[in-house]
């Protein structure tokens, strides 16, 4: 099986490999949400209140849960785009936006990333810097509910390594020859 998608050889094509483990990474990416989502307790529980008006959960939570859909579905186009037999006969120009968007999806994703340290207030920090310190901290926040510390890192840096994927999937080979 050739690494580029379908051309006739020697034009220049989508490589298969390289979409395929941008696809992946955004799939990792979606389950450190889920991990996130599922082990924060400041994210479930309004950074401790006790009444929320989110059915149970704070807008946070909402909102990376959002996020963690669209990564699985963004991966999941992209697994369908590259193993979808139909798919293989379609003309590059249709397929090079497909992976544009997902790697747009993904840029905007690293940048609510760090935008969200505005929201400190929200989160009831007294400055951003302590907000900063409770994301990007390697030791729990003292007096914050149960999380996992490196967790928002990790996520962080999957977007990052997503990206650069997502960077070389979209930048076209030349189709193998068959001869």
């Amino acid at each position: 099986m050739s690494s580029g998608m379908s051309s006739p050889s020697g034009e220049w094509t989508l490589s298969r490999g390289r979409v395929t483990a941008f696809a992946v990474l955004l799939f990792v990416d979606f389950v450190l949400v889920l991990v996130m989502l599922a082990t924060d307790k400041n994210l479930q529980l309004d950074f401790g209140s006790t009444s929320s008006r989110y059915y149970g959960y704070y807008v946070h939570w909402w909102g990376l849960l959002a996020e963690g859909i669209v990564d699985l579905i963004v991966a999941l186009g992209l697994v369908v785009f590259v193993i979808l037999p139909a798919m293989k006969g379609r003309p590059i120009g249709s397929r090079r936006p497909q992976v544009l968007l997902a790697l747009a999806w993904n840029l905007l994703a690293i940048i609510a990333m760090l935008a969200i340290v505005e929201t400190w207030q929200q989160v009831g920090f007294t400055s951003m810097s302590q907000f900063v310190t409770y994301l990007f901290g390697t030791s729990a926040y003292p007096g914050a509910l149960s999380y996992i510390p490196w967790l928002y890192d990790a996520l962080l840096a999957t977007y990052l390594v997503s990206a650069v994927a997502g960077i070389l999937a979209v930048i076209r080979v030349r189709a193998p020859s068959t001869s």
